[in-house]
């Protein structure tokens, strides 16, 4: 409390720009003048004296770009409007390249499996996601020859080699590897695995909602599967399991192993049997089976 006051300094930058540039245009912008007044309003502008010559001179190039790309739409009259997709990447917090990344790999892949030259895995899908910007590489030792195991499509692997580290190691967690597995394996640390999996399952949300605006129903599914197999780090046997609240992975694979494939079952589970299971004993059991009772409902 008694400490000197730490200088706090604005993030904005020609680097955030377009970004932030999109978002204001999705939040209601239509004409260059009021993004300049935005921009003169920002803490950025503050700390700087209101000197934000250098952004209004990048204003038209990044106004010209966003609209090639497909985010924003020009009209004659300087009218600027957000595109569904635009107003879409926006609001997933994606930056540009992120959401175009998305868009074109969904579709790329999409095309590749619709045409049968190769079948798209689920390591396919992460490298998509891990070539993302927002998901900061993992090194992994022997990544190529790793991912050459887990892929039949090598192009798509050569193309995302700089992601390879990052897939590998949420490969590694939805195929439910430990923590300590994970390190011993790949020499990644917990904090390292942990930021990469969580920024993945946000990054797989994304890619569903690019692939439902993208009408593509069969890769909406699919990343919508991931994303849930990245949340719980389960294989997908056990994917109706961890919907119980309270069921973890390693409960599920117990429940598993017992005999029990989804929430009904356990709903229909005598609790002497539920309490055998690794992890579960008397008390829990009576929780889970109350739980899976409810969930049944649904």
């Amino acid at each position: 409390m008694q400490g000197d006051l730490e200088r706090i300094e604005s993030r904005f930058s020609a680097e955030t720009m377009t970004e932030q540039i999109l978002a204001t245009i999705v939040a209601g912008a239509k004409r260059i003048e009021q993004i300049v007044n935005f921009l003169n309003n920002t803490f950025y502008a503050y700390q700087n004296s209101g000197d934000v010559t250098f952004l209004e001179l990048e204003l038209e190039d990044i106004l010209d770009d966003l609209e090639r790309k497909g985010f924003i739409e020009l009209d004659g009259e300087d009218t600027i409007r957000p595109t569904p997709f635009g107003t879409l990447a926006s609001r997933l917090y994606l930056s540009t390249n992120s959401a175009l990344e998305l868009r074109d790999g969904i579709r790329v892949l999409s095309e590749m499996e619709r045409d049968g030259h190769v079948t798209v895995s689920d390591f396919d899908l992460l490298v998509l996601l891990c070539k993302c910007e927002e998901i900061v590489p993992v090194n992994v030792k022997h990544a190529f020859e790793i991912a050459c195991s887990l892929s039949d499509n090598i192009e798509w692997v050569y193309s995302g080699a700089h992601a390879l580290g990052s897939a590998i190691v949420t490969q590694a967690w939805i195929d439910e590897l430990t923590y300590f597995e994970m390190k011993d394996k790949f020499g990644a640390y917990p904090g390292e695995i942990h930021n990469n999996i969580y920024n993945q399952g946000w990054m797989a949300y994304a890619g569903s909602r690019i692939a439902e605006y993208l009408q593509d129903e069969h890769m909406y599914a699919r990343l919508r599967a991931l994303h849930d197999r990245i949340r719980h780090g389960v294989r997908p046997e056990l994917l109706r399991l961890v919907t119980i609240k309270g069921v973890g992975r390693v409960i599920a694979r117990g429940l598993y192993a017992a005999g029990f494939r989804n929430p009904r079952a356990v709903a229909e589970a005598d609790l002497a049997r539920l309490e055998k299971v690794p992890g579960v004993g008397a008390k829990r059991a009576v929780k889970i089976k109350e739980e899976a009772v409810d969930r049944s409902k649904l």
